[in-house]
């Protein structure tokens, strides 16, 4: 039989009110930190907003600056011209309605692609397939849709998208950057008018 050795009892029973001093210290330090306590207010952001909305608009001035310029180039390197639509972006046909073309509401049967102004094709037609949509109910980008509506049924054209018509500040979080400009090349293959 193991008898325990005094001496490590001892020096157990002495370490033991030690120990509870060391902690009763270190609690009382931590209450004593909780007193002083530096009190934060509500930061105003009235400047900052006007601050921020100004740069926030010559951010974007410059932004359509730089892909109008893009846009401009594209067209004067190319043999095919473009008409500039009162919606701002530019379309290969004339750009204005007739009766024939799909309006909001309407049924529209049509197929496209995506490209740069690098001339690399992100989205080609076949691996978007052919698409219906009802003008107005699908959650396309605003030039497509304004697009759709300025191409008469059997009839093809390209729009060139500032990023603000396409895909805008974010891109689609899959191949499309922020602020990217686009090309559409969009044909429209059957449209069915909305009963009135």
């Amino acid at each position: 039989m193991i008898r325990p050795n005094s001496f490590s009892l001892h020096r157990l029973k002495i370490q033991i009110p030690i120990l509870r001093n060391f902690l009763v210290i270190i609690v009382l330090i931590a209450l004593g930190s909780c007193k002083s306590k530096i009190i934060q207010y509500p930061v105003s952001y009235d400047n900052d907003r006007d601050r921020f909305m100004e740069f926030s608009q010559q951010l974007n001035k410059q932004i359509l600056k730089d892909e109008t310029a893009i846009i401009q180039n594209y067209i004067d390197s190319t043999k095919q011209s473009f008409s500039r639509t009162q919606y701002g972006f530019w379309i290969s046909n004339d750009g204005k309605p007739t009766p024939e073309m799909a309006k909001t509401g309407d049924f529209v049967k049509y197929e496209y692609e995506v490209s740069d102004f690098d001339g690399q094709i992100i989205y080609p037609d076949d691996e978007i397939g052919i698409r219906e949509s009802v003008l107005g109910r699908d959650n396309l980008p605003r030039g497509l849709h304004i697009s759709l509506q300025l191409i008469e049924e059997g009839d093809s054209a390209g729009s060139l998208m500032p990023s603000f018509m396409a895909y805008g500040s974010y891109g689609d979080r899959n191949q499309i950057g922020g602020n990217e400009p686009l090309i559409f090349k969009v044909k429209i293959l059957d449209i069915k008018k909305r009963e009135k």
